[in-house]
């Protein structure tokens, strides 16, 4: 069943398939509840999922100013309570990752078991390449957003953009400045205070949030367990979807 509820002015797309105790599905950057069906159609076997479309992503509404990750959190826990969602079970792909560890750090009771894939939350390490790629990319993204159209500086940013942006940069549209307060946020001084159990399953090819992410998972997250799929990339769910898939039933049914 898809269906929306408005939250603070915003409606916000959500389906809900399966029996069984709750399991909510959170999506990555740029992504929609269709881009966790893989998961939900494996889960709603066994269990009562609930898939959502965070604020601007999907046929949900767009914000109405830049949003920070405890913006998303808020939306998210209002709906959950909306939903009767008092605890559930948590899958949370790369931009979810980031809402999942706010909400188990800040609101414990409202978090089940969480399995994080390609969680993101942990800035990586960088190299110096890299560093001036996102420096200038950033500066054309601004340029163009403060120029007068049609200014020089309106046309440079437009010519580096292509270049030096992300690719979620490129195409966040509306949520641009929502998307660089996000990525800007290090979660890592929270994964100690998360006390749901986590599993953590990373690709070890996963360009976006590289190994390295999960690894500090790991180590500062107190009840943790990571499992690595060999040639897999950001999408673990979706590049060895049988494996994962057993795992994660397994997971959420011990």
């Amino acid at each position: 069943m898809i269906a929306f509820h408005e939250i603070d002015g915003l409606r916000i797309r959500y389906k809900q398939a399966g029996q069984g105790e709750p399991i909510l599905l959170l999506h990555g950057w740029g992504g929609q509840l269709e881009s966790m069906h893989p998961i939900a159609n494996a889960l709603a076997q066994q269990f009562a999922v609930t898939s959502i479309d965070f604020p601007g992503h999907g046929s949900s509404s767009v914000p109405p100013r830049p949003w920070a990750v405890s913006d998303f959190l808020d939306s998210t826990m209002k709906l959950m309570d909306r939903l009767g969602l008092e605890q559930p079970g948590i899958v949370a792909h790369s931009f979810g990752g980031r809402v999942s560890i706010k909400l188990a750090a800040a609101h414990p009771r409202r978090a089940g078991r969480i399995l994080f894939t390609a969680g993101a939350g942990v800035i990586p390490p960088v190299s110096i390449g890299r560093r001036f790629k996102r420096l200038v990319g950033s500066t054309a993204g601004k340029l163009r957003h403060a120029a007068p159209t049609d200014s020089f500086f309106d046309r440079l940013g437009k010519k580096l953009l292509p270049y030096f942006a992300s690719r979620d940069y490129k195409n966040a549209g509306e949520l641009r400045e929502t998307l660089g307060r996000v990525v800007a946020e290090d979660l890592t001084h929270l994964l100690d205070k998360i006390r749901s159990k986590c599993l953590l399953v990373w690709g070890d090819q996963d360009q976006d949030t590289p190994l390295y992410c999960g690894e500090t998972m790991k180590r500062l997250i107190p009840d943790s367990e990571l499992v690595v799929f060999r040639g897999a990339g950001h999408f673990p769910y979706i590049d060895q979807m049988t494996k994962f898939n057993m795992l994660a039933l397994k997971f959420f049914r011990e």
